[in-house]
């Protein structure tokens, strides 16, 4: 009697195999997507390597109880099931680094998003002190002499003022150079000279005032003196009392201020000198 042969490979292995190499396609599908379930894909992964080899092992064992037709078809499904789960372990560890990378540049992004604000912030609390600043040096620098001027953070400062309705000019000059700061020259490299007043409107409700002055200190010898410009109006006035003084640091506790002595002038094209200023980079002097 021919013996039968026996073969406990049948639908329902075939069946398991199938189902297996199913379950790892879904998960090369599912995890490139790094759902919220990928830790439980990735273990799924390996509980499938452990299956497989479980499988190798088994079919090691029954290798002889079996047709070789069978064998080989089991085998090769085997195979490819393996070449699947080992693809799948390749991309889960791809996966895995750049999780990781993905995590270190979420990390390095927020430090850098945090240094960023903090200083936007800090820039904003420097802006705002040196709002404060000015503010302070502005309500500093308000005295009689006019918030104009001292506006300007001069540090020296020469002033003309006459009430009359006539073009009275303001003139310095430098001493060592033999250059003249006017109206005519008004930026020079010892100062600027900052309005030409030519008319008054109204008298003594026109406070304007002609002002020659230095932003930063520059020592020397300066003699200053007016003029009635000669071609001015015959509508205007004919003479004019000027006043006027110098400032050092206005607006500051190192303030010094020497007023000019009173000089009438009586005609038109009449120069009269003021004095002769000396500026130290802490003092002024004025021999009038």
């Amino acid at each position: 009697m021919q013996r039968k042969e026996i073969s406990i490979f049948g639908i329902s292995f075939l069946d398991l195999l199938s189902g297996a190499l199913g379950a790892v396609l879904i998960l090369f599908i599912v995890i490139p997507k790094m759902t919220s379930e990928q830790q439980s894909a990735l273990e799924e992964i390996e509980r499938l390597n452990i299956q497989t080899a479980e499988l190798v092992e088994l079919l090691d064992q029954i290798r002889d109880s079996t047709s070789a037709d069978l064998y080989e078809r089991i085998q090769a499904q085997m195979r490819d099931m393996q070449s699947a789960v080992d693809e799948l372990s390749q991309t889960a560890q791809n996966l895995r680094r750049r999780l990781g990378d993905s995590e270190e540049e979420n990390a390095r992004l927020r430090r850098q998003s945090e240094q960023t604000q903090e200083q936007l912030q800090q820039a904003q609390r420097q802006l705002q002190e040196a709002q404060r600043q000015l503010e302070s040096e502005r309500s500093q620098n308000r005295n009689a002499a006019g918030e104009k001027f001292f506006g300007l953070n001069a540090e020296l400062g020469i002033v003309c003022i006459w009430l009359e309705n006539i073009d009275v000019d303001l003139y310095v000059r430098d001493l060592s150079t033999g250059t003249v700061g006017y109206f005519n020259n008004k930026v020079t490299p010892f100062g600027i000279l900052m309005e030409d007043i030519t008319s008054r409107s109204s008298g003594r409700d026109d406070d304007r005032y002609e002002l020659f002055y230095q932003s930063r200190i520059v020592p020397g010898q300066y003699l200053i003196y007016v003029n009635i410009y000669e071609k001015a109006s015959l509508a205007y006035a004919d003479s004019a009392t000027v006043d006027g003084h110098v400032v050092m640091f206005p607006g500051t506790n190192r303030e010094k201020r020497i007023d000019f002595r009173r000089i009438r002038l009586t005609r038109r094209g009449e120069t009269a000198v003021v004095g002769t200023l000396t500026v130290t980079s802490n003092d002024i002097t004025l021999e009038q």
